[in-house]
């Protein structure tokens, strides 16, 4: 199958999509799910969407939704995974670092990747054997640094008191863990670290750090392998991205807390 050409196909329903959760923006009412996490109104919207637009184009590919959860998925080849609005909280609150997910993975690597933040208007995306672009803007994570104070990761409050660090640069978080490794990706921000999310957090978002030569590394040293996730289960430890240099000392430099 040509990746280059659904990356083609699949950019504008991305945007679509992207337009149908801004028609909601700013007055949403939220839900809270079992997990106390919020739902809104634009997260079943924008999935339905894409879900009835994928299935019409790409029938035999399986799908695994935020919020609809695992169909088609007796051993196929393609599997789609959508966080419709990755970032929900930061939506609620009026906030915009919100993203609209899109992945497509076979069994052996990601193929195409979309990662659209509406209310600044940026498309990530990338496609398996090709670049990664902002927009229509290559981009590249930065060059090898030393961690150190002068430094800034991308670490939401989950991952910072889940683990011990020695790592003493600045962290930021915005809640949403697509928009953290497209930013690392971008090359502006040195590196990240990442745990308690699942598969279609991150499937988009990966590649496009994959193809803009970051690495994901587990904290045992492992590299991420998104097709472990596809039953649905949460990653197994915390892991650090970025530059392979920059990832390396990530990983020295956090540990995970030991329960007393």
């Amino acid at each position: 199958m040509d990746v280059r050409r659904i990356a083609q196909e699949m950019r504008p329903v991305v945007y679509q999509a992207g337009y149908i959760a801004m028609s909601h923006f700013r007055h949403v009412k939220a839900e809270r799910k079992a997990d106390e996490s919020y739902v809104t109104d634009a997260d079943r919207d924008v999935e339905n969407f894409l879900r009835e637009e994928i299935q019409r184009r790409y029938p035999d590919h399986g799908f695994f939704g935020e919020e609809s959860g695992r169909h088609q998925m007796e051993q196929p080849e393609y599997v789609w995974a959508i966080d419709p609005i990755d970032g929900t909280a930061p939506f609620v609150f009026d906030l915009p670092i919100w993203a609209v997910s899109v992945g497509l993975l076979r069994k052996d690597r990601a193929a195409v990747g979309f990662v659209y933040l509406p209310v600044l208007d940026e498309m990530y995306w990338a496609f398996d054997g090709g670049a990664a672009f902002v927009n229509n803007r290559e981009i590249r994570v930065c060059e090898p640094v030393e961690m150190t104070k002068k430094t800034t990761i991308m670490a939401p409050s989950a991952a910072l008191n889940g683990l011990s660090t020695t790592y003493q640069g600045r962290s930021l978080s915005f809640g949403s863990a697509a928009a953290h490794l497209c930013y690392v990706a971008r090359g502006k921000i040195h590196g990240g670290v990442i745990e308690s999310i699942r598969l279609y957090d991150i499937a988009a978002a990966a590649l496009i750090l994959k193809q803009a030569d970051g690495v994901m590394r587990y904290l045992s040293g492992k590299e991420v392998d998104l097709w472990e996730l596809i039953d649905g289960r949460q990653i197994a430890e915390p892991f650090v991205f970025g530059h392979p240099h920059n990832a390396e000392q990530l990983r020295s430099m956090f540990v995970r807390k030991t329960k007393d």
